[in-house]
């Protein structure tokens, strides 16, 4: 019986399928008949796994998103810009060698405390002393040559011009003489200014050419902090105005403005800005990160935000998901301030229903039902 109706259903098929048809192999018949199937299949959709879609599937497809919402009102604050930046010492000096010689001793430590004037590395003096105490002989014998060419002038005994020539080798010897001072003085290499020792760079025995280092000196006071601000915010900023600095060791500390820049890195087109403030425990540390927040003048309607909610749009600009009149709409803000208090953004309506959950699972236009949010932070 089963070979019976294997042999109808074969000639049936040998009838009515083309030649070309029957000519191929039959994994290739099994592939096409597959994509045939598959094809009618994407085309009609007569065929659904788990049944038709309901009604009521279609209508929570087509739900209207629900989205948290906080309805704030704005509050005078005080507008800060922050900066990211880092510290630095207003001084800080490589002390250099203004002549050759082997070094004879150093008078310091790294970390210790220096006066200005004070002797840090002395360079042996070699000759040095011997052609000092030569150009001092030369002085004052050229001093006793001029004192007698003078008496001979007033005697008729010496022309003007011999004169002349007695004041200009005195001139001469004594400007050798105040060289050779200089140059022994210069062997004894002391701090500029009052400071600490940042670095030491050479040790006893060490040959120092003209212009090696010393010793790096760094002033504790004043300190400076330092940041760039961008070229839209630049204006708001002027020198003067009041900054509080944050470290990330943990300090603040109160500043002033003390310089902004007039012309931009060509690179950032950012502009630099100097805060200074005080050290006078020379507890700062110079290259230290900080947060800059300068305090303009003035005061801004601002709403007090998480900044979880903040989100960007297309074009990278920040800001938050309103919902106005039913829809979802992106409002771009503008960040005046963001510290212990909360971040705090300006450039919105005097009150705003602000989306604090769901912003990021709707679009700009859409359609959204707010659940109001008392406390949203």
């Amino acid at each position: 019986m089963f070979e019976k109706t294997k042999a109808l259903i074969v000639g049936l098929y040998e009838r009515f399928m083309p030649r070309f048809w029957l000519n191929l192999k039959p994994q290739y018949q099994w592939a096409f008949g597959i994509a045939v199937v598959v094809t009618l299949y994407l085309a009609t959709g007569l065929f659904r796994f788990g049944g038709p879609v309901t009604e009521k599937a279609q209508a929570k497809t087509n739900a209207v998103p629900i989205v948290r919402v906080a309805r704030l009102s704005a509050v005078p604050h005080e507008a800060t810009i922050t900066l990211r930046g880092h510290t630095e010492a207003l001084h800080q000096v490589d002390v250099r060698a203004e002549v050759d010689g082997v070094i004879a001793s150093l008078h310091f430590e790294k970390g210790d405390r220096v006066k200005q004037g004070q002797v840090l590395c002395e360079i042996k003096l070699n000759d040095r002393g011997a052609l000092a105490a030569q150009a001092g002989a030369q002085m004052a014998q050229a001093s006793k040559e001029l004192d007698v060419a003078r008496e001979l002038f007033k005697d008729g005994f010496r022309s003007k011009t011999q004169m002349a020539q007695a004041q200009a080798a005195y001139e001469a010897a004594k400007a050798g003489a105040a060289t050779m001072d200089i140059h022994l003085a210069n062997t004894r290499i002391r701090a500029p200014f009052a400071g600490i020792v940042e670095e030491r760079y050479a040790n006893v025995g060490d040959y120092l050419p003209v212009g090696s280092k010393c010793a790096m000196v760094l002033a504790p006071e004043p300190f400076l902090a330092i940041g760039t601000v961008s070229e839209e915010l630049v204006s708001q900023i002027a020198p003067g105005n009041k900054a509080r600095v944050k470290l990330v060791t943990g300090e603040n500390v109160e500043g002033t403005v003390r310089f902004v820049a007039e012309h931009a890195d060509p690179a950032t087109r950012t502009f630099r800005v100097e805060v200074e403030v005080p050290n006078p425990d020379a507890k700062l540390r110079s290259g230290v990160s900080a947060d800059i927040m300068i305090v303009p003048l003035k005061q801004v309607p601002a709403y007090r935000i998480s900044p979880g909610i903040l989100v960007l749009d297309d074009s990278g600009m920040v800001g938050v998901r309103v919902v106005q009149n039913g829809v979802a709409r992106f409002l771009a803000v503008q960040v005046i301030s963001d510290g212990p208090d909360g971040m705090w953004i300006a450039g919105l309506p005097l009150t705003t229903d602000i989306v604090t959950v769901g912003q990021e699972f709707v679009s700009n236009g859409e359609r959204v039902k707010p659940v109001f949010d008392k406390k949203p932070w």
